[in-house]
């Protein structure tokens, strides 16, 4: 009985903004919902439907009756991962293990042979896989936490897509597309934080491994190919935590960075960014559900940093007219005035601690 209650509460929330629903009943096996469109476009509204119950992995058909709709559904999930977001997948573990490598020969000869060259004998001894696997995991960790928060508040994500990228660490990231509203501030929170906190978690291992195996070494003793690191512009926690595990490095001697610490260094760097109270950022979604509407101030503040920081860190001037496309002020749930449970407060405090402590103003020059 309480199963049945289960199924019915999340199929029905999959439709209830888009339909009035008028009964719910069993036949066999199918949950049979009655509908009527609340909108003039009933064919738009079932589209929208049918792409949530789709992605979602339930089985359905529906039935037009004098009435109105009916929609009868199998309650049971088929968790089928789209073809696309499995291509797009290996192709990021590809680019992001020999694009890094491939730069980094780059810049040491002219000769596209030469490159060729050291990038394969590289691979072959094994660099890049520490990077690979250590970065890899960190992301698909943070879109997972979002998959699974989504699937348990019943809010219809898409499966991950990476994306591949001709970049340093091989890889633009990755992104979850919502199919369906968010319900409350409550799931607003939980949803957008699940991410950043579990690959923040992930990245943090990564980087206190990889740290504990870094060293520190004079400028001239620097291979081009190494990864010389300054703490100049550096997050609190990433200062902390070299000076911890390493010591304070000497004037004129840079920190000799591990594949692992790197990774984890980006890691943090993509969390950090993430957590901006910006739009459609995970951040955006967090500082709503905290001060609802006041986030869209906080947003303004936050915008105007970047375009500051953009003269020490031209990034930022990209994240920056990002937040002018995609718009600062994040949208309203359906329903704002259910009050945040104390799990949601926790999380989004504790992501607005992790963005203080792992925000990098100058990341890169």
């Amino acid at each position: 009985m309480v199963q049945n209650k289960l199924d019915t509460n999340a199929v029905t929330a999959l439709v209830q903004d888009m339909f009035e629903v008028n009964a719910v009943y069993r036949h066999g096996q199918e949950l049979v919902l009655s509908l009527n469109s609340r909108f003039d476009s009933h064919s738009k509204a079932l589209k929208v439907v049918d792409e949530r119950l789709r992605t979602a992995g339930y089985r359905f058909r529906t039935e037009q009756t004098e009435t109105g709709t009916l929609l009868y559904i199998d309650p049971r999930r088929r968790l089928r991962i789209p073809p696309l977001n499995i291509i797009l997948f290996l192709v990021t573990v590809f680019s992001m293990y020999v694009v890094p490598v491939f730069l980094r020969n780059l810049g040491v000869v002219p000769s596209i042979q030469q490159v060729l060259n050291g990038t394969i004998n590289d691979l072959k001894h094994g660099v890049g896989i520490e990077f690979t696997l250590a970065l890899m995991s960190i992301l698909l960790v943070h879109e997972m936490g979002h998959f699974v928060a989504s699937r348990r508040r019943h809010i219809i994500t898409s499966w991950p897509y990476f994306i591949p990228a001709p970049n340093i660490i091989g890889t633009f990231g990755a992104v979850i597309k919502s199919k369906s509203p968010f319900y409350n501030r409550r799931d607003l929170i939980e949803v957008g934080a699940a991410g950043p906190l579990a690959g923040w978690i992930v990245a943090i291992f990564w980087l206190l491994y990889g740290l504990s195996q870094s060293t520190f070494l004079p400028v001239i003793g620097f291979d081009i190919k190494d990864l010389p690191f300054a703490l100049e512009g550096e997050s609190i926690l990433m200062r902390c935590a070299t000076q911890a595990l390493i010591g304070l490095a000497p004037e004129g001697y840079y920190y000799r960075l591990t594949e692992a610490a790197f990774a984890g260094w980006v890691g943090m760097l993509v969390t950090a960014i993430n957590l901006l109270p910006i739009g459609q950022l995970d951040g955006g979604h967090i500082l709503y559900g905290l001060v609802r509407r006041r986030q869209h101030w906080l947003g303004m503040v936050a915008m105007v940093g970047l375009f500051v920081l953009g003269f020490q860190s031209p990034m930022w001037w990209v994240f920056a007219i990002f937040g002018l496309v995609f718009r600062v002020k994040h949208p309203p749930t359906l329903n704002d005035n259910i009050p945040l449970s104390r799990t949601a407060l926790l999380m989004g405090v504790a992501s607005l601690v992790i963005l203080v402590l792992s925000f990098t103003p100058i990341p890169f020059r």
